[in-house]
């Protein structure tokens, strides 16, 4: 404190809980899923710190294909704060419907923070939603996404489903 200087990088540790599934803790929990062709990641992080680190992690974990997509469960910032990696990569943001105008506003907006990666990327971030239920899927895995209705803590949440591996992912129960 008052020293100055970046922070250290959070620590990061991963699991695999199935094939071609993996578990990244040293923060808010994010999966990395593998697909035939590319990567899915669910959660981005709390900071941009943390989304650097999910990034980084899930590509020595999975290298040689690149993160598609990264799925934000709900726009609350400590949910939301580590997408701006991801936006910089020009990996695809999917959110719940409720979200997405917010998300765009938020992510297009002007970006002045020193070291901001999607600032120093200068590329528009894409942004997809997903109604009441998305399916992503090709002949290795299937993410379900399910919007959670009449909940008091976001009226945006998303849950994961993972039907062949028989795990649900969420955030924030």
């Amino acid at each position: 404190a008052g020293r100055g200087g970046a922070p250290a990088p959070p620590a990061v540790a991963s699991e695999k809980l199935a094939e071609g599934v993996y578990r990244i803790t040293g923060g808010y929990v994010s999966l990395a899923i593998e697909f035939r062709d590319h990567v899915v990641v669910l959660e981005g992080g709390q900071n941009e710190a943390r989304g650097l680190a999910v990034i980084a992690e899930t590509k020595r974990l999975i290298p040689n294909k690149p993160i598609r997509y990264v799925v934000n469960t709900h726009m609350h910032f400590d949910h939301g704060s580590g997408l701006a990696p991801f936006a910089a990569e020009g990996i695809t943001i999917i959110t719940h419907e409720n979200n997405k105008d917010f998300l765009e506003d938020a992510l297009s907006g002007p970006r002045t923070l020193v070291g901001d990666a999607l600032a120093k990327a200068n590329r528009k971030p894409r942004v997809e939603s997903a109604g009441d239920r998305k399916v992503l899927r090709d002949d290795t895995h299937t993410i379900e996404l399910h919007h959670v209705k009449n909940l008091e803590h976001s009226d945006g949440m998303l849950v994961a489903f993972l039907p062949k591996e028989k795990l649900l992912f969420t955030a924030d129960f």
